[in-house]
């Protein structure tokens, strides 16, 4: 397959603000056909390369997030790239960067990954992404492969993260809400595109005590007042960090409720530590809905029904087998080690137009 990422001379190309997909192929301030930096990334040589003629590609790859486009005033380049793909009759693909569900002017032949968003507020044109994970049971416990657990008579419930009722916090997530409203508001006050006001911590703590009050489940919470503890330094963070994957680890099922962006990073690390993701659907973008059957990987719960959270965990513990059980543990690692990955993402992408 032939790639073609545009270079734009008077374009600082910052690593860290790059879309994941084109970082295999950064080197030197410039795109290259390296194949040390390929392997890295799980990629060959033979059988993808970048070319500096958009004429001979195959797709291309929008360098910068498309936030970056938006906020230095050159959407123009993008309307130059869709041009380009029309021009050969390939499509582009680019990334959404950011919590909250932001719209970008559209173009035919251009895709939009995003994390952010609500699915039902968004064109064909925006696809869900997965978050770039390294692996941290190899990083944190020096291990290829997960333990696979039994089915216990009682499932474990697990949640480690920010999740509070403290009134400030309320505040604080309140005006972060209308602060981003208000800017949308003044840009343009006749698009309706505002950010539905969602109170994260709260919501995941009101959660939380309702799973607790059942005495058929077993819960593994840690609450946190702030992201990560407050944690500030790399002492701190790593201790916090090993916190968070020994509470999945313990774990049979892990809470996954969206945070200040209508998504859940907490979704992807614990398919990557192959424990079942407890997903309550707010109207999320997921990735490769084509691809994937969600609701083959998930205990999938949507917001109108989360009142009855106990009842659902308690249903689909009870129904399942121990074998199906401990097969839903290996599929979810295996899911995220073969699909969720930059590697297979680019592999795949004329597949996913």
């Amino acid at each position: 397959m032939n790639i073609y990422i545009p270079y734009e001379e008077n374009i600082f190309l910052d690593e860290k603000k790059l879309f994941v997909l084109v970082r295999p192929f950064f080197k030197n301030g410039n795109w290259s056909n390296d194949n040390d930096n390929f392997k890295n990334w799980g990629l060959k040589s033979s059988n993808i390369r970048i070319v500096r003629n958009p004429e001979l590609a195959d797709l291309i790859l929008i360098p910068m997030f498309i936030n970056y486009y938006k906020n230095n005033n050159r959407m123009s380049l993008l309307n130059d790239y869709n041009n380009l793909c029309k021009k050969y009759s390939i499509k582009a693909f680019g990334y959404v960067s950011g919590d909250f569900g932001t719209k970008f002017n559209e173009f035919s032949n251009i895709i939009y990954f995003r994390m952010s968003g609500f699915k039902s507020l968004l064109s064909a044109k925006n696809q869900g992404f997965p978050a770039s994970l390294s692996d941290q049971l190899m990083i944190l416990y020096n291990k290829d492969n997960i333990k696979i657990n039994k089915k216990s008579e009682i499932p474990i419930i697990g949640f480690c993260g920010h999740a509070t009722n403290h009134p400030i916090t309320f505040i604080h997530q309140t005006y972060i809400f209308l602060i981003e409203n208000i800017k949308r508001f003044f840009k343009n006050p006749f698009d309706n595109n505002y950010e539905v006001f969602f109170q994260s911590a709260y919501q995941r703590h009101k959660i939380l005590k309702q799973i607790e009050e059942e005495n058929d489940l077993k819960t593994n919470f840690i609450y946190r007042k702030q992201y990560r503890a407050g944690a500030k330094d790399k002492k701190k963070r790593n201790k916090t960090t090993l916190e968070y994957y020994d509470n999945i680890l313990i774990s049979d099922y892990i809470l996954c409720l969206r945070g200040t962006g209508n998504f859940s990073i907490r979704l992807y690390e614990t398919l990557m530590m192959g424990k079942i993701p407890v997903l309550i659907n707010t109207d999320c973008l997921l990735p490769f809905n084509k691809i994937i059957d969600w609701k083959q990987h998930v205990i999938w719960i949507e917001w109108s029904n989360v009142e009855d959270i106990p009842n659902i965990i308690k249903l689909f513990h009870q129904k399942i087998t121990n074998e199906n059980f401990q097969k839903l543990q290996k599929n979810n690692r295996k899911l995220w080690l073969e699909i969720l990955q930059p590697a297979w993402t680019i592999k795949n992408l004329k597949n996913l137009e």
